[in-house]
């Protein structure tokens, strides 16, 4: 039986993709960065912002970068890079820490300190809502007693991370203390050079013509090209469609494919729109009809790319498996992925995919023509919400989240 998804594709204005330069895109658990690691001093706030709030730089306070920790082992026994940090808050009742890029307090909201604690706030009470629990439940909340925070890997760049008093309202008690810490990219190895190139993606019957640059040495892919046709005939025809990364594995020196945030815009039509790249499963409807839909938590392993045998022109690309449901949940592999957008403004939030015509995985990668690296990949446009949706994630092991699909599409 073949599924179709319950969505029809959506029509309407695409832009062209930018990413942020901060820590905040979340591939794989991970956010992407290189070596060398460097310290700045703290820096005090001022400005107007959240009537009553008085900021308070605590000189007691501290957050301090200890580095990368390597081959870091996860609940589930996979490897990850992350960046080790260690805090101390005497006196707070809770505590979070949040990572901005070097430009993007001044560029959101225009260098006041305030205004962004105000809106955190807001955040934390938004999150606590939408989760169903307390705020000391959500994953970024830590108490006094916690002293060493393991954060994603870093992208390459200059952030800024703030260490932000929480009361037991859950409100922003104004103490705070935060520091700047560069970090250096890599330089590329050869094996992660191996899949840099143009090549043809296809299942046999469905394909694109994807490029695959450097974003990240040793670390993360630009892949642009993919739903670029609705089959191979057609792969010349060329969309506006975002550009997404894939991550370097250099234990195993495959690539994978991990769902995204890619940040949102205000559509005319639409309002505003969140966009993803996500991977989807096969189930029944209650009708008993084969259906796909998307798992929606980012940064998981969606399919995993490795050459044949002595190879470097011919690959295979195989799903990841994800747990889907209540309690441990079920093992099912993915069964494609793709674009996908949510109006999050609407009564009932609405997914729709962009594209009803994407290969089913395992798909074949065959190289057309190898080209030279990039130094970096463009900056993504941020904003107070890809601020807060894509900060690192906390390293543990949860069941996933699937959406139901609405038919007929948008209102």
């Amino acid at each position: 039986m073949v599924a179709a998804l319950l969505i029809p594709a959506c029509t309407k204005h695409r832009i062209p993709a930018t990413h942020d330069n901060g820590g905040t895109q979340n591939p794989g658990g991970q956010n992407p960065g290189g070596n060398q690691p460097g310290h700045g001093g703290d820096q005090g706030g001022n400005g107007g912002g959240q009537a009553g709030l008085t900021l308070n730089l605590r000189a007691d306070w501290s957050i301090r970068y200890e580095g990368r920790w390597e081959d870091y082992v996860e609940a589930d026994g996979s490897l990850s890079d992350v960046e080790k940090f260690t805090v101390s808050c005497p006196g707070a009742a809770y505590f979070e820490v949040r990572i901005l890029g070097k430009d993007e307090l001044a560029n959101n909201f225009g260098g006041d300190l305030k205004a962004y604690l105000e809106d955190e706030e807001s955040w934390i009470a938004k999150d606590a809502e939408a989760a169903g629990c307390s705020f000391n439940e959500l994953n970024y909340i830590y108490t006094q007693s916690t002293n060493t925070i393991l954060f994603d890997r870093s992208r390459s760049g200059e952030f800024l991370y703030i260490l932000i008093g929480i009361t037991n309202e859950g409100k922003v008690s104004g103490d705070y203390t935060q520091t700047t810490v560069v970090i250096a990219q890599e330089s590329p190895t050869d094996e992660y050079k191996k899949w840099i190139g143009e090549w043809l993606v296809s299942n046999g019957e469905v394909g694109y013509r994807i490029s695959i640059t450097q974003s990240e040495a040793n670390w993360l892919y630009r892949v642009d090209g993919w739903e670029t046709g609705a089959s191979i005939a057609s792969n010349g025809t060329v969309m506006d469609q975002e550009y997404i990364e894939a991550r370097f594995d250099r234990q195993s020196g495959k690539m994978i494919f991990f769902s995204q945030y890619l940040g949102g815009y205000d559509d005319d039509q639409w309002g505003w729109l969140d966009e993803y790249f996500l991977g989807n499963i096969k189930t029944l409807n209650d009708k008993d009809e084969v259906v796909v839909k998307p798992i929606t938590n980012t940064g998981l392993d969606i399919a995993y790319v490795s050459f044949e045998g002595d190879a470097t022109s011919v690959a295979n690309v195989e799903a990841a498996t994800v747990r889907v449901g209540s309690g441990q949940g079920l093992l099912m592999s993915f069964s494609s992925m793709c674009y996908w957008n949510i109006d999050s403004q609407s009564e009932e939030p609405i997914w729709c995919p962009y594209n009803e015509n994407v290969p089913d995985f395992p798909l074949t990668m065959t190289k057309t023509k190898s080209s030279g690296l990039v130094d970096m990949a463009p900056e993504r446009e941020v904003n107070s919400r890809t601020i807060h949706v894509n900060q690192p994630r906390d390293h543990r092991v949860a069941v996933q989240n699937t959406v139901e699909c609405s038919v007929g599409g948008r209102r």
